[in-house]
């Protein structure tokens, strides 16, 4: 029995596994124990680590991270700062994305025990809202969602005109409508589309006000990833005549497929606003081809126009890509997101 103990007191030495130091008569079932139980956690640990490669490459990427959300939604307040950092570095499940952008919009507080009393207000306060457009006139069956949304947020803000169909063919309320429509696929009720989509009327509001300053964030990074391309866009005079102003003032609502768009907004709730900069540059890259061929500022603007929903998804892809490469979230920031009344 001694000379067991010593063997096994060597093997355990050997895999750098602490050993006791007591009476070794019964050492051995002790031993064994431990070492089935190191087994048992390097096992479970290679098999958590194997489902995780799996799910990965079969394209199941949003497993763990659908968890990790889980987890942080359960928190009592939730933290809001962990939500961002969230959707800074992972798309938000479908299924949670309502909840969250809500929150992070400020239509829903940290506190979950009040969200069931503050959405029932925000509910009433819409049909109140529709219920006066109704009653005007100012809607009827013939009026489009996007703009009965529209009609509504201009009714709340007391900016309603008596002309409101000339009123809603202005520039700036234009973005909104492609704002509207946008969440408005995305979301089946439209009270809901109504909330999220008046958060990103503030994001719009602040890349039409640093147009200029995005503009030329936009061509520094254009110049560092493709400089031949550059000098043909400068060139021809393009970066005048591209519609970045709609492509910031939309937060590129309208350009790029929905379903692919939310991924860029996500980051943009967590407060990058260079995300939208890696987008555009990544479009324009994308076309690179074509637009090295063009000759005219319009040729460039109808190639960069044709963006289909396959193209949505690698353009989105690929503006993540840059972004990441040139620091995430590290940037121009925004970090005093809309507390809605």
């Amino acid at each position: 029995m001694e000379t067991r103990a010593r063997h096994l007191a060597a093997l355990f030495e050997s895999l750098a596994i602490n050993k006791q130091t007591t009476v070794w008569t019964t050492g051995s079932c002790v031993c064994v124990f431990v070492l089935c139980a190191t087994h048992t956690h390097t096992m479970a640990t290679d098999e958590r680590n194997f489902r995780s490669y799996y799910y990965e490459k079969m394209g199941f990427r949003g497993v763990e991270e659908k968890k990790s959300l889980e987890i942080l939604l359960k928190d009592k307040p939730l933290d809001v700062i962990k939500l961002k950092q969230f959707c800074l570095r992972f798309p938000v499940p479908a299924l949670h994305r309502n909840k969250v952008w809500k929150i992070l919009l400020g239509v829903l507080s940290a506190y979950t025990e009040s969200h069931q009393w503050i959405w029932e207000q925000r509910q009433i306060q819409f049909s109140d809202l529709t219920h006066a457009l109704d009653v005007m006139g100012n809607t009827t069956a013939a009026t489009l969602p996007s703009e009965k949304l529209l009609l509504a947020w201009l009714l709340e803000n007391r900016c309603l005109h008596f002309d409101y169909i000339m009123q809603l063919q202005r520039p700036d309320h234009l973005k909104k409508l492609a704002i509207l429509d946008t969440c408005l696929k995305l979301f089946d009720r439209e009270v809901d589309a109504y909330w999220l989509a008046k958060g990103f009327f503030h994001f719009s509001t602040k890349f039409i006000q640093g147009h200029v300053k995005f503009k030329e964030l936009m061509k520094m990074k254009l110049e560092i990833e493709d400089s031949t391309l550059y000098k043909h866009v400068i060139g021809l005079g393009a970066m005048e005549t591209l519609p970045l102003e709609y492509w910031f003032g939309q937060c590129f609502a309208g350009y790029i497929a929905e379903t692919s768009l939310v991924r860029i907004w996500d980051k943009l709730l967590g407060g990058s606003t260079q995300i939208i900069v890696f987008l555009a540059v990544a479009l324009i890259l994308h076309f690179r081809h074509t637009i090295l061929a063009c000759n005219s500022c319009e040729e460039i603007n109808l190639c960069v126009s044709k963006v289909t929903k396959e193209t949505s998804e690698i353009v989105v892809n690929e503006a993540i890509e840059l972004w990441q490469e040139h620091g995430g979230p590290i940037g121009l920031m925004i970090t005093d997101l809309p507390k809605q009344k």
